[in-house]
């Protein structure tokens, strides 16, 4: 009995051990990325504001007197030259004011030749040639006043560039000091922003600045600070700095909102691709690459010097390798191949 026992444990054990199947070991593949070098180069912290953009030369061209238009001769858009006629006012008042200055300067005129003459040959008194010569001068200025307000009903453009706000009909009537168009040059345009005494010290006239304008989709522009006023605004606290950008492309329009990022203080930082970076439940990282995995290193970003970004880590120094491309999937500890030539 114990003998057959035995034989049936042993026939047991021989057929687990023969239904066993060695269990093959499989490896996890090597993740391919791209590699960066961690660089120490000069980052400069940035300051952000926002505004509107203004031309450098903009006129308001108005009426200083009643008028009814006449002929408008030119359209929104127009490209004009200094001294172009735009709009042809007619004004009774105006009109009969002219002529009436007109005609009291020449009476005064020949009587203060005439007694001039008188005076110099002593037939007359002081007196009476200066009642004539101020007489005179008095027309003259009245003359000069009406004259201006008589040829404002012809209205010229003060400016070369482009008519704007000119939004007149034969027959309207305009009422004195009223705004009729405007002229406005667009070669240089420009953008005045508060700016923090913290870093007044660090700016400079023609130091580099970049818009960034919404109203054509966040496009970037360049341009350079034109003045620094060294009196803070009263209100803000804030010292007032005027930065003038070239516009070439002519894109850029009165009244445009804008984004302003000037670069303030410089030193020396750790940077990487900004590519490089990634965010996990609203911190940032990177993977430094050490004995063939990928370690993730929590960071700090800086400064933006695209395209790259200012990291601030003890973990990482300059020469140091993160993964600039090939994240995507990449977890901690992974083993990973260098696919490229160190950036």
């Amino acid at each position: 009995m114990k003998k057959g026992l035995f034989i049936l444990t042993a026939a047991a054990i021989l057929m687990t051990a023969c239904g066993k199947k060695e269990e093959a070991v499989v490896e996890k593949p090597k993740k391919p990325v791209v590699a960066s070098q961690v660089k120490k180069e000069q980052v400069s912290d940035i300051y952000t504001t926002d505004g509107t953009i203004v031309p450098q030369e903009k006129v308001n061209h108005t009426l200083d007197t009643q008028g009814t238009v006449s002929t408008v001769l030119k359209k929104n858009g127009d490209f004009v030259k200094k001294g172009e006629v735009i709009v042809k006012f007619t004004d009774a008042k105006a009109e009969s004011n002219y002529d009436a200055a007109k005609a009291n300067l020449q009476s005064t005129k020949n009587n203060f030749e005439k007694f001039n003459k008188l005076y110099e040959k002593q037939m007359i008194s002081q007196l009476e040639f200066l009642n004539y010569r101020d007489a005179y001068t008095n027309a003259l200025a009245n003359y000069t006043a009406k004259k201006s307000n008589y040829d404002k009903l012809t209205r010229k453009s003060e400016l070369t560039g482009l008519v704007g706000n000119l939004n007149l009909k034969s027959g309207n009537i305009i009422e004195a000091n009223s705004t009729v168009f405007t002229v406005v040059d667009e070669n240089v345009m420009e953008i005045t922003v508060d700016f923090p005494g913290y870093w007044l010290s660090t700016l400079n006239e023609g130091s580099p600045v970049t818009l960034m304008v919404s109203d054509l989709g966040g496009k970037e522009f360049d341009g350079k600070i034109k003045s620094i006023n060294p009196i803070a605004d009263s209100e803000t606290k804030k010292f007032p700095v005027k930065i003038s950008i070239e516009n070439k492309t002519k894109e850029l329009k009165d009244g445009m909102y804008t984004k302003v990022v000037i670069p303030t203080e410089k030193r020396e930082g750790l940077i990487v691709p900004q590519q490089a970076v990634f965010i996990r439940d609203l911190l940032s990282y990177v993977y430094k690459i050490e004995d063939g995995k990928a370690k993730r290193i929590e960071v700090v970003t800086g400064a933006t010097i695209k395209p790259n970004i200012e990291v601030i880590s003890e973990e990482l120094k300059p020469g140091d390798l993160v993964v600039s491309d090939g994240i995507f999937g990449l977890a901690d500890g992974d083993e990973i191949t260098i696919n490229n030539e160190t950036k």
